[in-house]
């Protein structure tokens, strides 16, 4: 395939995700999701995580705390970034973790490499956890790789956008958790499928993972993978009868429209490792909290009695909420070539009820949000093209919110300049962009809420985008209505 044809085949998929959503429905499909962990790890030898992270956490003032004197420093950052924190008794999607995901479905998953076996992080059992048919001794590295599969089939290749943005919240959240306790990192970005082959995941079903080689490990050796890895689409990994399951499963066109499109990194050319470099955004506090109580009250709105949505009541916010967030969005994600496609990601924040800020449409430059299209009223009229709308089992309370942010852009001049493969790295910079508004928004004790529910046409008017931008992803942030009754999780 052509460098042409596959930049044709990656422009028609996006457009099919945000303005031209609507022009290219996609038939529902029934059939249940992966489960939450890489076939038969679930039921594989495992280590034990330490226990104490979250009395360290306590330790450490938001910001700008750091966790001193710990052990096992690479767990420990694996738990801040992905462990349990909570769960919301009252919420159907009742498993909250220090980052979001949709329907609480996380389908990235962390890998630790190069003590021993692979192994992947399962929150579940406060473990890591053996993958069956991975190569062994490798360097000594965190991988996040998406389970596209994870996510019901009815999603269609809305599956690879949503897994793409959750590796972006996921790589910001591990850079989070590595920098609070000293650790350092150099990011890689996949430009084949030797990193997945070698974790003996099936190919059809996962993205091309991203490497983080920490710091004191040995450079990452050549790693054959073993016998029946899916680097080129073979079955690996599974448990008993897992090859006949796949063999009969049902072909799914939308699943290799995704796989051809995260594929499409191969064509970035230079993906050598480059320095994770700061994650956390600088600056005073806006109130005195430790880092687990940050993680914990991170949040995405709710409802009572199990109803789905979210609730929330207009109040006056501070200037510092809304400086803090996009002081924690202008931290550029790590390397040359992201920050080259984040000049391409535009940040949009509609605004109301803030002090220092005029009600109104404003926009990120500089590390600054400047007015773009002030007047009152844009949160009611952003509700109205809203996909899930109030009803008597959902709440939408987009009018009432302090906050709705877009990241958006051109893809027509992102492909033209970066390629093909440059559009998935845009849902990495949206995704890193948005886990940085969502650890903001817990020390402002607000919500944040990602969405991809916005009409993505009927949005550009209000927000003055252009008629080719296109909507990655928003995050709708307010004062919660409803705290509901959590169970704590943490260990």
């Amino acid at each position: 395939m052509t460098t042409d044809t596959l930049s044709r085949r990656v422009l028609r998929y996006a457009h099919a995700q945000g303005t031209g959503r609507s022009q290219f429905p996609t038939p529902a499909q029934v059939a249940e999701a992966s489960g939450p962990l890489p076939d038969g790890a679930a039921g594989a030898d495992c280590a034990p995580l330490p226990h104490g992270t979250t009395e360290l956490l306590e330790r450490a003032a938001f910001p700008a705390g750091r966790v001193a004197g710990a052990d096992r420093l690479p767990e420990r950052a694996l738990l801040a970034a992905f462990g349990l924190q909570r769960a919301e008794l009252t919420n159907p999607y009742f498993e909250h973790r220090a980052l979001p995901s949709v329907r609480s479905l996380f389908p990235v998953h962390a890998f630790l490499t190069g003590e021993g076996p692979a192994r992947v992080l399962d929150v579940h059992r406060h473990a890591l956890a053996e993958l069956p048919g991975a190569a062994r001794d490798g360097a000594r590295r965190i991988l996040l790789a998406g389970r596209y599969t994870r996510l019901p089939a009815f999603y269609g290749p809305l599956r690879g956008t949503l897994t793409e943005l959750e590796m972006g919240i996921s790589l910001r959240s591990l850079a989070v958790g590595l920098e609070l306790f000293g650790l350092e990192g150099r990011l890689g970005l996949p430009a084949s499928g030797e990193a997945l082959a070698g974790l003996g995941l099936t190919d059809r079903e996962w993205s091309w993972p991203l490497t983080v080689d920490l710091a004191g490990g040995d450079p990452a050796p050549a790693v054959a993978p073993p016998a029946g890895a899916g680097g080129s689409g073979a079955t690996a990994g599974g448990g008993p009868g897992g090859e006949r399951l796949r063999a009969t499963a049902p072909a799914d066109p939308s699943l290799d429209e995704v796989l051809a499109v995260n594929r499409a990194q191969a064509s970035l050319g230079d993906t050598a490792a480059v320095p994770l470099g700061p994650a956390i955004a600088s600056g005073a506090a806006a109130r005195d909290l430790s880092w687990a109580e940050v993680l914990w009250e991170r949040g995405s709105g709710r409802m009572p009695r199990g109803l789905t949505g979210m609730a929330g009541r207009l109040r006056r916010v501070p200037e510092g909420s809304l400086a803090g967030a996009a002081a924690w969005a202008a931290v550029p994600p790590p390397g040359g070539l992201l920050r080259r496609v984040a000049e391409h990601v535009e940040v949009t924040v509609a605004v109301q009820a803030t002090d220092g800020f005029e009600d109104g449409v404003h926009r990120l430059t500089g590390g600054r949000l400047l007015p773009h299209r002030p007047g009152p009223g844009v949160l009611a009229a952003l509700e109205r093209d809203y996909g899930y709308n109030l009803a008597p089992g959902n709440g939408c309370d987009v009018r009432h919110a302090s906050a709705v942010w877009f990241c958006s852009v051109r893809q027509h001049e992102l492909v033209a300049e970066l390629g093909p493969g440059a559009w998935t790295l845009a849902q990495y910079v949206a995704g890193w962009i948005t886990q940085g508004l969502c650890l903001n928004a817990a020390a402002h004790g607000l919500y944040a809420r990602p969405a991809r529910a916005f009409d993505g046409l009927a949005v550009q008017r209000p927000l003055g985008l252009a008629p080719d931008e296109t909507v990655l992803l928003s995050v709708i942030s307010g004062t919660p209505r409803f705290n509901g009754l959590p169970l704590d999780l943490r260990l």
